[in-house]
């Protein structure tokens, strides 16, 4: 056998690798050459199909969540970030539009990894860009509309976030909250920056403005905290992050961190929809914070000091649902003052559950008070006849103290009074007591002796048992009752009795400050429509008699009657409220007379003389209107407090004297 060359050997083995190495290139270039042509007819192709898929997949899905949307332009370039030009959304509401987000320019990138699936926790935007925002949300959406897409949502947290709006509004019936110029930058894992123009809140007692707010941002595993945000000296919100981990669930969260003043507020409020409604879980405490320096950074108008020791708040349920939500607050105030209102402390504890209201302390100290209330009711379909319990206990040494902390003069009342009582009502049918007692008392800047006062409850009806108020030997005895079962059908008697008027702070309009010994009585009896009051007062010579009937803020005065010895002059007229504590009072007279009023009408008028006579004019109608006597379209000053002017002189034509009888003839 004939052995081959070497060298033809290893030429063969040669041509043979070759052989077998060309048909793998040019696999790989026919590979290459269609992942380029693919790419060459996507960068051709692909944004005329995004362009168009992309508006028809927006609508749906914002259909399907009960919204409206509209844009003006949308462009999908390949490889780059979709834009939206003039986006709107809108969500319907009670009354109009509940929600409303507008911007001229969305820029969204997509994320590859996300599209092709090669990453789960790769979220599906891969950067998110709004400019020029406007948002505003208003009053609730209705209670049937159309439940919003979660899980979608959750699929387009993007894993940055740049956003600029110009205005931010939220809107409630009683309050406001604007934010203008507001930018937020940020990324996963990464530290970004967050600045607001202004901050500006409108509420009842609440006005205030906060100017180039300045703070830190962090987005990471979809919650976005915000902090280090500086309002004022002593007042910084530490951290406020939304939690949007369980989105695609419906449930958000949100917690709140601010230092205030030298103390702490913190709230955490999280929502979640269930099989029926959305429930709210809200908590929040505060402590040693100083009410006074707080009020003059929120812009409360109204002057408040003192500080708030401890508070805790709680509340879970459906806020369109109270009746079967649960809460429940403790507060605690020390050394609190508002305006001229004064208490050293005062502690409020209160539970709501199972349609039960449980107010288990409403706790007051003054210096030399305490007042305790406690009580429970229950809340069910009849609301106008709820089940209700309750307990009052009240120690007042102070009593001016005490009523200037509702608002009254602290000179106009002093002594001690000591109040005890109960009251319960079950099924419509009420029962109670209450008893109060006092010694050395000043009841509004009058002496009062004693004072004893007892009411009864007994099913529908209050009874006033006994009012009894006394000064040496002056004496007030007053009782009544109201029926509530009938038209709130009410009667009422006083009488009065005393030794000299003029030891009384007394001031009344026109009829200036009386003196001298005195007999009053007043009983008025009728129902919450229409009831009747006549009144009798007497003292010295003079004498007043008054018959009205009132009707809901109007009295028609069907006789009052003024006597000085054996003059009399008769009157009727009406009396009308025209706000707290103000009438008008027109009379007309109803027998003849005349009035003397002096020619300088700056003089103020107090006091009546009453006298026979032809001076004067004779009037037409009088009428008393605040401080303003008006006589025929001539207005005259009434007197104020001590002052001292001149009385109105009226005079009464003598009576005609009969003819003499002619003597009988012889």
């Amino acid at each position: 056998m004939t052995r081959m060359p070497h060298d033809d050997v290893a030429a063969r083995q040669n041509s043979s690798r070759v052989k077998t190495a060309m048909p793998g290139r040019n696999r790989l270039l026919f590979f290459l050459s269609i992942v380029l042509l693919v790419l060459a007819l996507m960068s051709l192709f692909a944004p005329l199909i995004m362009e168009r898929s992309i508006p028809i997949w927006l609508r749906f899905k914002a259909a399907r969540s009960g919204l409206e949307i509209s844009f003006t332009e949308v462009h999908a370039p390949f490889l780059r970030p979709i834009e939206i030009q003039n986006l709107q959304i809108t969500r319907a509401g009670m009354g109009g539009p509940h929600f409303q987000l507008t911007a001229e320019k969305v820029e969204a990138g997509l994320s590859l990894a996300a599209i092709f699936g090669t990453s789960e926790k790769t979220p599906l935007l891969r950067s998110l860009r709004i400019r020029h925002a406007r948002a505003w949300a208003r009053g609730r959406g209705p209670e049937s509309a159309t439940e919003i897409d979660w899980p979608l949502l959750a699929t387009l947290l993007p894993g940055r976030l740049d956003i600029s709006a110009d205005e931010i509004r939220l809107e409630q019936r009683f309050a406001q909250m604007v934010l203008r110029d507001a930018t937020v930058f940020t990324s996963t894992g990464k530290s970004g920056a967050l600045s607001i123009g202004s901050i500006a809140i409108r509420a009842p007692f609440l006005q205030n403005n906060f100017a180039d707010v300045r703070g830190v941002a962090r987005w990471e595993d979809n919650r976005l905290i915000l902090g280090s945000l500086r309002l004022l000296d002593g007042l910084t919100v530490d951290a406020l992050m939304f939690d949007l981990s369980r989105l695609g669930s419906a449930r958000l969260g949100t917690e709140l961190g601010i230092s205030a003043f030298g103390g702490h507020i913190r709230t955490n409020v999280t929502t979640e929809r269930n099989e029926k409604a959305r429930i709210w879980d809200v908590a929040g405490t505060a402590s040693a914070i100083s009410l006074e320096r707080l009020a003059t950074a929120l812009g409360v108008t109204e002057p408040v000091r003192g500080s708030l020791r401890a508070s805790k708040f709680t509340f879970r349920g459906d806020p369109r649902d109270v009746v079967h939500a649960t809460a429940s607050v403790w507060t605690e105030l020390v050394d609190f003052s508002w305006r001229e209102r004064k208490a050293d402390a005062i502690m409020l504890g209160a539970n709501f559950y199972s349609r039960t209201m449980q107010l288990q302390q409403l706790y007051i100290k003054q210096r030399r008070n305490e007042l305790t209330l406690s009580g429970e009711t229950t809340i069910g379909s009849d609301w106008l006849n709820p089940d209700f319990r309750g307990d009052i206990v009240a120690s007042l040494k102070d009593l001016g103290q005490f009523a200037e902390l509702f608002g009254a003069s602290p000179a106009a009342f002093a002594g001690a009074v000591a109040v005890r009582g109960r009251v319960h009502t079950r099924e419509r049918n009420v029962d109670g007591e209450l008893a109060i007692t006092g010694d050395d008392l000043t009841v509004f800047y009058n002496p009062v002796d004693s004072l004893t006062a007892r009411l009864g409850l007994d099913a529908k009806r209050l009874r006033l048992d006994e009012l009894e108020l006394k000064h040496n030997d002056d004496v007030l005895h007053a009782n009544g009752a109201i029926d509530f079962a009938r038209n709130q059908a009410f009667e009422v008697s006083a009488e009065l009795s005393c030794q000299e008027l003029g030891d009384y702070d007394l001031k009344l309009p026109l009829l200036g400050s009386p003196a001298g010994a005195c007999k009053g009585k007043v009983e008025s009896k009728g129902d919450a429509t229409e009831y009747r009051a006549m009144v009798t007062g007497e003292t010295g010579s003079f004498a007043i008699s008054a018959e009205t009937v009132a009707h809901n803020q109007s009295f028609t005065i069907e006789h009052l009657a003024l006597v000085d010895g054996d003059i009399r002059a008769d009157f009727t007229g009406e009396a009308v409220m025209i706000a707290p504590r103000k009438f008008r009072l027109t009379l007309t007279p109803a027998s003849e007379l005349r009035l003397d009023l002096p020619q300088d009408q700056t003089i103020c008028l107090g006091g009546i003389k009453m006298s026979r006579g032809e001076a004067g004019i004779p009037p037409s109608k009088i009428v008393i209107d605040s401080n303003e006597l008006s006589v025929d379209s001539q207005i005259y000053k009434l007197c104020r407090g001590h002052e001292e002017g001149q009385p109105v002189l009226i005079a009464i034509p003598s009576a005609p004297q009969p003819a003499a009888t002619p003597a009988p003839t012889p």
